[in-house]
């Protein structure tokens, strides 16, 4: 009877191991069916109904050629949309959205957040901008709002410490921005050959990077118009 307690033991942890992989596996179905069905919204009309249908939805953001086409959010702090989609359920997908701090698109610097899953959802393609031949062929890419569409030109691509102080949105100074830059731009993934200057406003999108928590991918493009 003794040694049939360790046996029921590992099936009851097998059980337990198989319906947290399944809820899981479910989760992100819910998530990828719910993104599938949300409308491409890459004009006015659309975003005007993607922000009337979701609060908190504050633009929508397409990368050609790649996963990255979903709505923007924004929510009170930068946990919320971590753990939910834009209609509010909770998911493990969460949502693409910008820092709480950020006003609209109007500042030095608007940081955009996204999850990185294996299954190629979400910022998962950011992943591929550490090769250089996959930014020369996605350079660019555009950010849709109700008033506007912004164009984005990216200038550099490295690897940041998540467990330092947040990225800055806006800059006191000249020195300042010009810290940054040279920091972000010395330690680049890739040489993009592009100017930028003090004039330029920053949008800077934000994941996990593969192997560590502990670090963050940071793909940072200038705002053409």
């Amino acid at each position: 009877m003794l040694r049939k307690v360790p046996v029921i033991l590992c099936l009851v942890i097998c059980l337990i191991f198989l319906s947290l992989f399944t809820w899981e596996s479910l989760d992100k179905k819910e998530g990828e069916t719910f993104y599938r069905n949300v409308l491409p919204s890459t004009n006015i009309k659309d975003i005007n109904k993607l922000e009337n249908e979701y609060e908190g939805a504050t633009g929508y953001i397409e990368i050609p050629d790649t996963s990255i086409s979903y709505p923007i959010m924004q929510g009170e702090d930068n946990s919320y949309y971590l753990k939910h989609l834009p209609n509010g359920d909770r998911n493990k997908m969460g949502s693409i959205f910008l820092d709480y701090r950020n006003n609209g698109f109007n500042d030095k610097n608007t940081i955009i957040y996204g999850h990185n899953f294996n299954n190629g959802t979400m910022f998962s393609d950011l992943l591929n901008y550490k090769s250089f031949e996959f930014y020369k062929n996605h350079s660019n890419y555009k950010i849709y709002t109700s008033d506007k569409v912004i164009e984005v030109s990216i200038v550099a691509v490295y690897i940041a410490d998540a467990t330092k102080e947040e990225l800055p949105i806006n800059f006191e100074s000249l020195d300042d921005f010009e810290s940054y830059m040279n920091m972000a731009l010395k330690n680049s993934l890739i040489n993009s050959n592009e100017s930028i200057g003090y004039d330029d406003s920053l949008i800077t999108l934000c994941t996990c990077s593969n192997g560590s928590w502990k670090s963050r991918l940071i793909v940072i493009g200038k705002v053409l118009n």
